[in-house]
């Protein structure tokens, strides 16, 4: 077998370089070719030099006479060239000036001399100073020779001897064996077309050779290049013709090589024969020595196929086969142990490529997805997308740009920004804005421009534009925003935000503001008052018609201040259905707001329809003074006032001026009050102080009551009844009740942890009860506080009103499933205590103070305290005396069959660092 590959090897190797060689042999053939027949191309101009120079010259003179006296035949060339013509077509006389002194051609002549052949001539006899030759070819070829010469009398004229090229090209083919052809190569002549033959040594043979390598080969890129056609077994070499005319002609050189070839294929043809026969040997010596190993060598090979198809256990079970039995390996045994590794490392690698395949899928789904995504991005996005030049010209845009522009789909040629983004007040282009500020990548710039639409409109855009390398050049890429609705909206927003959307007056922060200017302003030469009006009850005349009906009447009323108030005062409308006006007059002028007659502002008439109903409004009147800070401490006064109006004198109007210094010395300190209040709930400065709650009955205590206190800046304790008031005019009550009770329920979770069972009772006003999420924040209180819910009482105190009782009754049941009580704080104050006792479901009755603590000394009172117990008692409740102050007094209660007392003689409120609770009365 190696045998045999060694000779096929060896007559291939032969094969190759005899190829090689005859390749090379070619090349120069060809080559020598080409020298042959530019050395024939020589010696036949030397012919035509010798035939001119071997002739008597005439004298320039006697042709012109003769040729006036026409004697000369101009058939008759041996006139001229006696002797052999030597294939001479044509003899011209050509003075240097480029006249024809004389031509003479032989009768089937059909070459004519022209004016260009004459001038070309002239100028490279002019440029060598020799003679000159030349093959030329039209529709046929000729050897022009221009031989300079003088005649006798010295005079200088040039002889041009004209042959056709036919003689060299036989010559050629005669001497060297090959053929030969004058072609022309057309400048636009087709790839794989052959050249246009003008002369040939045989032209249907090298005509049909040129076609076939024309097929092969572009001519005009192989000029003086070799080529050979192994397949039909032909060389050629293309070479410039030496001609001057303005269409190229070439030398085309061919020769045939087909015997040579015969013998090369002969002689492959018996290498191989011979290595055939040596084959067949080898094989049959192969079939009978190794014929067990290449069963084994076989059924390794049909293992082979089944690894491509990853089917690598039976690859394994098929290798089983090849195991030999012999004691020895031989090569197969270690062909078969490499193919199991290579099993192996396949059945590794599969799983791995597997691994990475549904890798790069995944990869591939999400760069898809990533594709989609900015495709969508790009056409959905709400930005105006462009990439154009330094100059303005567009190179891509997205589809809002193309909507806005009236771009189609295909992009014009002169499409450029500057074109639709411009500032109609600037003369520079945005373009020419760009161009300095961009001159490198990575830089940025932001400006609002407009953008005009294919349609006309004028749209407010935000521009940014960057600049980035695109193939080299650098661009930039501009993304635009339409913030027209933003600019119109931000107009209307500030709009709003200044005034009141219903009535179009100025809102609250707003007037706030002017009227800070103004007192600024004004406050020296100008009396400044500020007027306040409240419609009573809005609230309930938005319930009875409706908040369309109620945004009329707040209209109505607006347009009724305009018409009453002077013309140049500020109005505005700072609450629900509250309304300001800054009246002012100069100082000097005495006048004031009392002197407008304003009290008829506080009845209005309100037609809806077609009714009509009489609309109460409550106002006050206070004057600024160089005391107070600014307009909102005056409003803050002035609130403070409509508090006590809506209270007292509902539906009047108040001037406040009229107060005395002492009342308005009170308003003050009770704003001050309230500034401390909420200074104190911001910084966390209200202190728990407990009283304990005694049961008689069993002589300890029972429960404490949470009493609050304000730590003031002085670390000095406020009382409640300084600021509880003042808490409940500012609508302060829930944030206060809240923070108490969460206080307390801190407390109460402190107290179960330590083994304490004492409850706590904890106040909670009306206001705070009544909020729509008490129910909410209180459960999230206990949960937040970890308090137990059967140690708590609520106490709910008979002096606020409740608004709703079925709400409320609701309200304290739910409280009372989940383990607390109840009780009922100043019992007999109010009118409506015995209504409530009725209605809620109240654990305990707290009778207030005011019957208890004159008892010992009061028939009246002791009459009314033992009414209520009794009442009480028949109700299922238990009683709670508040202000018992000495012994006489607990001796009455006690008699009275009360269960729990409270007040001094007991223990007073205290904080919880001094609270004992194993506190007992001695008997």
């Amino acid at each position: 077998m190696a045998i045999a590959l060694v000779m096929g090897g060896r007559a291939y190797y032969a094969y190759v370089q005899t190829n090689s060689h005859h390749r090379e042999a070619v090349r120069s053939d060809l080559l020598q070719l080409e020298a042959t027949f530019e050395s024939l191309n020589q010696r036949s101009n030397m012919e035509l030099f010798r035939l001119a120079n071997s002739q008597a010259i005439p004298n320039i003179s006697d042709l012109e006479k003769a040729l006036s006296d026409d004697i000369v035949n101009s058939q008759n060339l041996s006139l001229l060239l006696p002797g052999q013509l030597s294939g001479i077509d044509s003899v011209y006389y050509l003075a240097y000036d480029g006249r024809v002194l004389f031509s003479s051609r032989q009768p089937t002549s059909v070459f004519r001399l022209n004016p260009e052949h004459i001038q070309r001539a002239l100028s490279a006899i002019d440029n060598k100073t020799q003679p000159v030759v030349t093959i030329e070819c039209d529709t046929q070829c000729y050897q022009h020779a221009f031989i300079p010469v003088h005649d006798r009398n010295n005079q200088a004229f040039i002889i041009n001897i004209n042959r056709s090229a036919k003689f060299l090209i036989d010559d050629f083919s005669d001497v060297s064996g090959a053929d030969i052809a004058l072609v022309s190569l057309a400048k636009d002549l087709e790839i794989n077309a052959a050249p246009q033959i003008i002369l040939a040594s045989s032209t249907d043979k090298t005509q049909k050779i040129l076609n076939a390598l024309g097929s092969k080969f572009d001519f005009t890129k192989h000029i003086n290049n070799s080529y050979l056609d192994s397949s039909n077994f032909y060389s050629a070499r293309i070479s410039p013709l030496n001609s001057s005319a303005d269409t190229p002609h070439y030398v085309a050189i061919i020769k045939d090589h087909s015997r040579v070839y015969q013998q090369v294929f002969q002689t492959i043809k018996e290498i191989f024969i011979s290595s055939l026969l040596m084959l067949a040997i080898i094989l049959i010596l192969i079939a009978v020595i190794l014929k067990p190993s290449l069963n084994r060598l076989l059924e390794l090979a049909k293992i082979l196929p089944l690894l491509p198809l990853g089917k690598f256990k039976d690859a394994k079970q098929s290798l089983k086969k090849v195991d030999s039995n012999s004691r020895w390996s031989d090569e197969i045994d270690i062909l078969a142990a490499a193919v199991d590794k290579v099993i192996d490392s396949l059945d590794s690698m599969d799983k791995i490529v597997n691994d990475h395949r549904k890798e790069l899928a995944e990869k591939i789904d999400a760069l898809t997805e990533a594709k989609v995504f900015n495709e969508t991005l790009l056409d959905r996005s709400p930005l105006a997308i462009l990439i154009h030049d330094l100059d303005g010209k567009i190179r891509n845009i997205n589809k809002l740009g193309r909507q806005l522009s009236g771009v189609t789909e295909q992009l014009p040629v002169d499409a450029n920004i500057n074109s639709w983004v411009k500032n109609e007040h600037q003369s520079t282009s945005l373009s020419a804005q760009l161009r300095s500020s961009l001159n490198r990548e990575g830089k940025k710039t932001q400006n609002e421009t407009s953008f005009f639409t294919a349609d006309g409109r004028k749209l407010d855009f935000l521009w940014t534009h960057s600049s980035l390398h695109i193939d080299g050049e650098l661009k930039i890429l501009s993304l635009g925003i339409d913030i027209t609705e933003r600019r119109e909206a931000n107009e209307s927003l500030h709009w709003l935000g200044q005034h009141d959307r219903v009535t179009g007056l100025l809102n609250r922060s707003s007037f706030s503001e002017a009227a800070n200017n103004y007192i600024r302003k004004y406050k020296r030469t100008m009396a400044i008052e500020l007027l306040m009006l409240d419609i009573d009850d809005f609230a309930m005349f938005n319930d009875r018609h409706g908040f369309n009906a109620g945004d009329k009447l707040l209209n109505d009323i607006a347009a009724h201040l305009h018409e009453s108030l002077p013309p140049d005062t500020l109005i505005s409308r700072t609450g629900s259905g509250e309304f300001c006006a800054l009246i002012h007059h100069p100082m000097k002028s005495q006048s004031r707001a009392k002197d407008l007659a304003l009290e008829h502002l506080t009845r209005f008439t309100f037609i809806h329809g077609d009714n009509k109903e009489a609309i109460c409004l409550s106002g006050a009147v206070d004057s600024f003074n160089n005391n107070l800070s600014g307009i909102d401490e005056l409003i803050l006064n002035i609130t403070s006032t409509m508090v006590r109006v809506k209270n007292k004198l509902r539906g009047h109007l108040y001037y406040a001026s009229d107060e005395d210094d002492s009342s308005r010395s009170s308003r003050h300190q009770k704003q001050q009050m309230k500034e401390q209040l909420l200074s104190a709930l911001n910084e966390n400065r209200l202190v728990l102080f407990y009283q304990p709650i005694l049961n008689l009955n069993t002589n300890s205590i029972s429960h404490c009551e949470c009493l609050v206190r304000l730590l003031d800046d002085e670390g000095q304790f406020i009382a409640p009844a300084n600021f509880i008031g003042i808490a409940s005019e500012a609508g302060l009550m829930p944030k206060l009740d809240y923070c108490v009770i969460e206080k307390a329920m801190r407390q109460q979770c402190l107290w179960e942890d330590s083994g304490i069972a004492t409850g706590l009772s904890i106040n909670v006003t009306a206001p705070t009860l009544e909020q729509a999420d008490f129910k909410q924040r209180i459960e999230d209180l206990i949960q937040l506080t970890g308090a137990n819910p059967h140690r708590l009482i609520f106490e709910i105190v008979e002096t606020d009103a409740i608004s709703n009782l079925s709400v409320t009754r609701d309200l304290l049941n739910h409280f009372k499933t989940i383990g607390a009580k109840i009780a009922f704080d100043d019992f007999g104050v109010g009118f409506t205590s015995f209504e409530y006792v009725r209605d809620l479901p109240v654990d305990y009755i707290k009778i207030d103070q005011s019957f208890v603590r004159f008892i010992h000394e009061r028939e009246q009172d002791r009459v009314l305290v033992k009414s209520m117990v009794e009442m009480s008692h028949s109700l299922g409740k238990s009683v709670i005396v508040e202000g018992v102050e000495s012994r006489a007094a607990l001796d009455i209660v006690k008699e009275m069959g009360v269960e729990y007392v409270q007040g001094y003689h007991v223990c007073r409120p205290m904080p919880i660092s001094a609270l004992d609770l194993s506190l007992h009365l001695r008997h």
